[in-house]
């Protein structure tokens, strides 16, 4: 039988010491947050993240790091979603519609015509957000705070969309999400889910002839330069929403997690306002750049919710009952 000397249990007793110790030292060390999204540097996007990495920052001083990951840097809005259903990232900021591939009860809030003003949308989502908190949860979603793209407007190399009949036969760049590419198809145009790093260069080639987003996002990733026309449609309101990661969230001790979803008084309307404060500045930035400008009017875009109304209907026909309290919770609040 071993015999331990003197000089071998002191040894012993340190190397006990140091494993119990490891743990503690790591626990000490400071959480990682890792956000991703597809907004652009130097937007309004970008300068609510920016805001919330410091307000971070400052009330866990040296408890947690946090990292922007901008313009695409860690993939596309599908890909950042599921990333963060698996707990590889810490947040994410995306399109409702993007989290709709996960979540698929939020189709409900890009339905076509939904909102006729910004007014009605920031009632109706402030309305259904202890609902959509109860749907991100289940699918593995901590919802923090609510952002904004805005109304989305249609865009083309060849001309103006001013009936439904216009979109017959294009070919336009879509969003790859249930409302969006419906609704192309009930226009007769053939939707493109092209990513968004694609889209400059297959407009330029011809693979598409337009698109649809908002003014600012189209500008801020410089596609705005391969078309001539903006028909200003204003045929989805497109909400955004900044979450936690579940599966990386539940791994903070309470006090940081109280940190992080703690949302300043007057942060979002900031962060919506913000945006919508580009508007008319880049409609002039598109006239300078040549680009020719034309907004429906209110019968012109009510053809447009009339030839767009198959959507709704059957979003309805397939979505769960919470998809169906969602949708309802919407009209009734807008």
């Amino acid at each position: 039988m071993r015999q331990f000397t003197k000089t071998s249990l002191p040894a012993l007793m340190l190397a006990i010491a140091l494993s119990v110790q490891a743990p503690l030292a790591r626990a000490d060390e400071p959480a990682t947050l890792r956000i991703g999204s597809v907004a652009p540097t130097g937007t309004p996007w970008s300068a609510l993240l920016a805001s919330v990495k410091s307000r971070v920052l400052a009330e866990a001083p040296g408890r947690i790091d946090v990292k922007l990951y901008l313009g695409g840097k860690l993939g596309s809005e599908g890909s950042l979603v599921s990333r963060c259903q698996k707990g590889s990232l810490g947040g994410i900021a995306v399109s409702v519609g993007a989290l709709g591939a996960a979540v698929p009860e939020l189709f409900a809030m890009e339905l076509p015509y939904l909102f006729d003003s910004y007014k009605q949308a920031d009632k109706a989502l402030d309305a259904s957000t202890p609902l959509v908190r109860k749907l991100l949860d289940a699918k593995g979603f901590v919802f923090y705070m609510w952002g904004e793209n805005g109304f989305r407007e249609f865009a083309s190399k060849e001309k103006f969309f001013v009936t439904p009949a216009d979109l017959a036969g294009q070919k336009m760049r879509s969003q790859p999400a249930m409302p969006h590419v419906e609704m192309y198809r009930a226009l007769g145009a053939s939707a493109s889910t092209i990513a968004v790093g694609e889209v400059g260069s297959s407009l330029a080639s011809g693979v598409v002839n337009g698109y649809d987003n908002t003014l600012l996002y189209a500008y801020a990733t410089q596609w705005h330069k391969e078309i001539k026309y903006v028909t200003i449609s204003d045929h989805i309101y497109q909400g955004a929403i900044v979450v936690w990661c579940k599966a990386w969230f539940d791994t903070l001790p309470e006090d940081l997690k109280t940190v992080l979803m703690k949302v300043p008084d007057g942060e979002t309307t900031r962060g919506r306002l913000a945006v919508r404060a580009m508007n008319e500045l880049l409609l002039n930035e598109y006239k300078k750049d040549g680009i020719q400008i034309r907004k429906l009017t209110a019968a012109e875009k009510a053809a447009f919710a009339r030839a767009t109304a198959s959507v709704a209907k059957r979003f309805l026909e397939e979505t769960t009952p919470a998809g169906k309290e969602l949708y309802h919770l919407l009209e009734k609040s807008r």
